[in-house]
């Protein structure tokens, strides 16, 4: 009986050590679950991976934004904005050329057709210094560039002016640009001689071709070329090269 008794006790120790045994590690368990369970949910202890749009991974980081790379619709490039970007200051535009009458100016067919009359040279010698043109040329003393409307005649200072054509004078003038200038009209031809000294004549008189109207003096901006003067011709209010009526009739 008492073997019996000692055997069964035994047993039953055996059985309470083993069921203490577990239940401690069962709540070890528990504690260790539940210690992890704290420590993920921490906010500050909180470990994430960031994923850039390269798929660079960075371990142990705080993840503030993930940033993937966004499908473009079509296949149109987008042109980034450069209103606000730094420019170079523009540069200054050429000087235009002066505004003068230069509508309706004809070619030298049409003009002769136009004005058919014979012209003789405003100086004795005939030398051209700068001939007529519609093309912008340089004015060295204007530092521009502007169509010549007339022809320049080289001469000396003193020498006598004379009529190209036979006409009435209907202008004498002082122009700054253009210096002393008279005026020569026949029919519909208007005839300006620019750059005069000493005038001789008057509006109201009749100026036969050949006659001396005046001397050569300076055409204030053309100052930096040569002694000469100016000429220019108009028909039907329209420029034209004096060269194309000189000596038109043979």
């Amino acid at each position: 009986m008492s073997k019996y008794y000692s055997k069964n006790q035994k047993t039953r120790r055996e059985k309470i050590g083993f069921y203490t045994a577990f239940a401690i590690c069962l709540i070890a368990v528990c504690m260790a679950v539940y210690s992890t369970y704290t420590t993920v949910r921490s906010p500050e202890s909180a470990k994430t991976v960031s994923v850039s749009a390269t798929g660079a991974v960075a371990v142990n980081e705080p993840v503030t934004r993930v940033t993937v790379p966004v499908p473009t619709l079509g296949t149109r490039p987008i042109t980034p904005d450069t209103t606000a970007a730094a420019t170079e200051p523009p540069t200054e535009a050429a000087p235009a050329p002066s505004a003068e009458p230069t509508q309706g100016r004809a070619d030298a067919l049409q003009t002769m057709l136009a004005a058919d009359v014979s012209m003789g040279y405003p100086t004795k010698s005939g030398l051209v210094l700068m001939p007529y043109s519609t093309d912008s040329v340089y004015f060295k003393t204007l530092n521009s560039w502007k169509p010549h409307t007339g022809t320049d005649f080289r001469g000396e200072l003193g020498e006598d002016v004379l009529a190209m054509l036979t006409g009435e004078v209907t202008k004498v003038t002082d122009d700054k640009l253009l210096g002393k200038t008279v005026e020569i009209t026949s029919t519909n031809v208007v005839i300006g001689y620019c750059g005069l000294g000493s005038v001789k004549v008057k509006p109201g008189d009749r100026a036969e071709r050949g006659d001396a109207i005046a001397t050569i003096g300076a055409v204030p901006c053309e100052a930096g070329e040569p002694n000469h003067i100016h000429v220019y011709v108009k028909v039907n209010g329209a420029y034209a090269d004096p060269l194309t009526f000189i000596n038109n009739d043979n």
